[in-house]
């Protein structure tokens, strides 16, 4: 059975936890709350809290709880959508049953993997083998009733444990795999989350459908963060960590946009149990347009270094575009939010909010500390950077607000402004849209988009392949101007190392005005941490190799077919098997070069 989400979101909204929850146990007022017995596990001091304003439950010693429909579903063990059914039925809310295909039935198998992998979780951070995640989460604050809390896990330091654990419970390797829970070897699988403190992400229905990492590795080669991969019940760029929280977003009517997880977790700690973030990549148009179902007022609560001041820009621009009302929280004394609080705690963090400013009033400050309104021509370019302001504002009305306080600060008429941010603007704007229209037909087609970011990804950890790449005209117009960088580094006959190469790379993307705003402040920060997500381990060369061989197989893909004769056809299918038969990337290249000529 199945429903659709906004039926689901309806039935939460309408159900008092209290009353579902104490259908099996036996509540007792505790102040703004209720407590009882814990039904999940032997308790015999009562540990199960059901919070009627937030509309949640929680036992704070095993970690379960959840809505009104997972505790359902969890107590009376049947599946999410059984227990919509019976709630809807029993308690009169009016929501249509869709039908159920055997897709739905496949996508509440993987929701029940990720449940069980979670409490896999949970079990092993109490351990003594997870001795330093504890040490971690404490000298971040949280002790063990807050790990309960937010029921955080870890991920044990052996290969293998998960998928074990996984497989005992019946569970097959391709769907643990299609999870994103185990990678695949030539020899073994084994776990992608090893010896990592877990954070559980969640729908905003409150089901886990994915899992973040933060690692306990002290070497600089393994990623900090890494997150699940896209799965059939996960996108990354469509979700929100945090989203669980929605009802309250909803309630208060405002949300607080952070960057990472203890970001969040320390606000909610504090009592901002609005506070949400994305998951390791720059906010995207599709967890702006998830926010907006519950509010449209956002607080944007970044760092304050120089990258959470352009992620504040990026993510100000798409937040526009849907509509919403933006300010900005600055912080003065502590590096992020999460260490802002620690320091200054819910007061300190109340007076930060209430001296939040306008988004205009962000950028100004930002686009002012880069130019001197005194210069002339300065000055024509401080008003050039509102371009991208203007252009992701939908209301009309709202435009001319911002288009009269821009004129009363830099003293020109809105007129002038108009035509320059606005008129000239959309001109430019429809000539970038359709050379972006063909740019995208040409990303689309056979991946070229996904093959060339994997080759720039790949010589960013490895240089020494630019060899291979350097005379190959690239369809992707980003891909040609970085490959400039390599030549240029040829050219100046420095040697390509891997340790300062992104770096040299960041300096060569500011200074250049080749590039546009979009590739910077978009495409390059998204490839930048898509790059530094990635776990290198023993299969990266298998990987590298896939990548050489993608390449291959576009070009074959789209060459002039209308040459091809008898004889010709029969070299390059040839060459086609001797290519997809090389075991690695020296015998791929030299196949590769001696047949190249039939690619033309």
């Amino acid at each position: 059975m199945y429903y659709k989400s906004e039926d689901i979101d309806k039935l939460i909204d309408e159900l008092n936890i209290e009353d579902v929850v104490g259908e099996f146990v036996d509540l007792k007022k505790s102040g703004a709350n209720y407590k009882g017995l814990c039904p999940f596990h032997a308790d015999t001091n009562p540990s199960f809290v059901v919070n009627p304003s937030k509309n949640i439950c929680k036992c704070f010693v095993c970690g379960a709880g959840g809505n009104a429909v997972t505790f359902y579903s969890k107590y009376k063990k049947i599946s999410f959508g059984e227990a919509v059914k019976e709630l809807a039925k029993k308690y009169n809310v009016n929501i249509k049953e869709q039908k159920s295909t055997s897709k739905d039935e496949e996508l509440e198998k993987y929701y029940e993997i990720m449940e069980e992998s979670h409490k896999f979780f949970m079990e092993k951070i109490f351990t003594l083998e997870a001795r330093v995640a504890l040490d971690y989460l404490g000298n971040r604050g949280l002790n063990t009733k807050l790990i309960k809390e937010y029921q955080l896990g870890y991920a044990p330091a052996k290969w293998d444990e998960l998928y074990n654990y996984l497989l005992e419970k019946g569970y097959t390797t391709d769907d643990i795999y299609e999870l994103g829970l185990i990678k695949k070897g030539n020899d073994r699988n084994y776990d992608s989350f090893r010896n990592r403190i877990i954070y559980p992400i969640y729908s905003n229905h409150g089901r886990v459908i994915a899992f973040g990492g933060r690692t306990l590795e002290i070497d600089d080669k393994t990623p900090k963060y890494i997150n699940s991969p896209d799965t059939p019940i996960f996108k990354k760029g469509k979700n929100i960590y945090g989203m669980e929280r929605a009802k309250n977003i909803k309630e208060k009517n405002y949300s607080i946009l952070m960057e990472g997880y203890m970001d969040v977790l320390s606000a909610c700690i504090y009592g901002f149990d609005t506070s949400i973030a994305p998951l390791g990549t720059a906010l995207t148009e599709d967890q702006a347009k998830l926010i907006k179902r519950y509010s449209s007022n956002v607080l944007l609560s970044f760092d304050m270094d120089k990258a959470g001041v352009a992620a504040t820009e990026r993510a100000a621009y798409i937040l526009k575009m849907e509509g919403f009302n933006i300010r900005v929280l600055q912080f003065e004394g502590g590096k992020d939010p999460d260490e802002y609080l620690k320091k200054n705690g819910r007061d300190g963090f109340l007076k930060i909010v209430k001296n939040s400013i306008e988004i205009f009033d962000f950028l100004y400050n930002l686009f002012l500390s880069e130019y001197d309104l005194k210069d002339v021509i300065s000055k024509q370019n401080f008003i050039e950077k509102f371009r991208e302001f203007f252009s992701s504002i939908n209301n009309e009305l709202e435009k001319e607000i911002y288009l009269k306080r821009l004129s009363e600060k830099v003293d020109i008429s809105p007129e002038i402004l108009k035509k320059t941010l606005i008129l000239e603007n959309k001109k430019k704007k429809n000539y970038t849209e359709i050379k972006d229209k063909k740019e995208e037909e040409i990303s689309r087609s056979n991946n070229t988009y996904d093959i060339e970011k994997s080759i720039i990804k790949m010589l960013l950890r490895n240089p020494i392949y630019y060899s291979f790449f350097q005379d190959k005209q690239m369809e992707y117009e980003l891909t040609n101007k970085i490959f400039k960088f390599f030549e240029n580094k040829l050219k100046e006959n420095l040697i390509l190392n891997s340790n300062n190469i992104v770096k040299e790379l960041k300096k060569y993307v500011e200074n250049n005005l080749e590039f546009s705003e979009k590739e910077k402040n978009v495409e390059i920060v998204e490839l930048f941490m898509d790059y530094l997500s990635e776990e290198v381990n023993f299969e990266t060369e298998k990987k590298n190799l896939e990548i050489f061989k993608s390449y291959f197989r576009h070009r074959i893909r789209n060459r002039n077919k209308g040459k091809d004769t008898l004889l010709k056809k029969f070299k390059i299918g040839n060459f086609q098997r001797k290519i997809e038969e090389s075991k690695t990337i020296d015998e791929f290249t030299k196949i590769y070069n001696i047949n190249e000529n039939l690619l033309d």
